[in-house]
């Protein structure tokens, strides 16, 4: 063979050893930067899970304690008022029937306070009728003691969550609902239940002056003295989505969209 010829085989060989080794080399470096990245993301969604995991502990054992409290006010301090209203009522025996009633509207009244210290902690309802129940009793206790009014309205058909997630869901409004009451002054709060095949949306709307929305860029740092801190978390446990925005013609809305499916 043609010595000019087996140079050019040679040349051709080599150029083609090295297009090979090179595609090598990028089929590596390719395969190597997705390995890093799947196992990056691997991280992520572990330490994800896992502050989700430590988030619904902590929940989980305020809940408790809640329950807890709830039941020694209802159970203990409920039945020794009812001893104490008839241990004063059979002590003031001789007393005019308006001192009687005195006492007895004062007894009354810690009972009626103790009732609802005992509601806020843990709701019975909500494990006995539901969300949709619980919410209409919240809106029905907070009407009698403040002036501001609170309505309640429930679009589409009947739906049920576990009972975790309700009791998530409660006190998500439950929380808005206190923001509106003690930071908006409002005079009026409305929450709206909105039932699709896909999600529940969740409405809390006031009139109140309105708070400055939480953003990507500051997010809930300059916000966290109305609890919103406490609302996304239990969010993120729902899988559900916030969004804030104003409403017109003045106060804000808390829309809560919690996936269904």
């Amino acid at each position: 063979m043609d010595t000019g010829y087996q140079g050019y085989y040679l040349i051709v060989i080599g150029t083609i050893g090295m297009l090979l080794l090179a595609s090598a080399i990028i089929i590596f470096v390719i395969y190597y930067q997705k390995k890093m990245v799947q196992e990056q993301m691997r991280r992520q969604a572990m330490e994800v899970d896992y502050q989700k995991k430590m988030m619904l502990a902590e929940l989980t054992s305020r809940e408790n304690e809640r329950a807890r409290v709830s039941k020694d006010l209802h159970d203990g301090v409920g039945v020794m008022l009812q001893v104490l209203r008839t241990t004063a009522l059979t002590v003031a025996e001789g007393a005019s029937q308006e001192d009687k009633n005195e006492i007895q509207n004062h007894v009354d009244e810690i009972t009626e306070t103790i009732r609802r210290i005992s509601f806020d902690l843990m709701p019975a309802d909500l494990q006995k009728f539901g969300i949709v129940k619980t919410v209409e009793e919240l809106c029905s206790r907070l009407n009698k003691r403040s002036t501001t009014t609170i309505t309640f309205k429930q679009a589409g058909v009947q739906f049920s969550l576990d009972q975790g997630s309700e009791l998530l869901l409660y006190r998500i409004i439950q929380e808005s609902v206190n923001n509106a009451l003690r930071h908006a002054h409002s005079s009026a709060i409305h929450i709206h239940f909105t039932k699709t095949d896909q999600e529940m949306k969740v409405s809390i709307a006031d009139n109140g002056i309105g708070f400055d929305f939480p953003s990507k860029e500051k997010g809930l740092t300059q916000t966290t003295g109305l609890g919103l801190s406490s609302i996304q978390n239990r969010a993120n446990l729902l899988r559900a989505t916030l969004v804030y925005e104003k409403n017109i013609p003045s106060g804000s809305i808390v829309n809560l969209f919690l996936p269904l499916l």
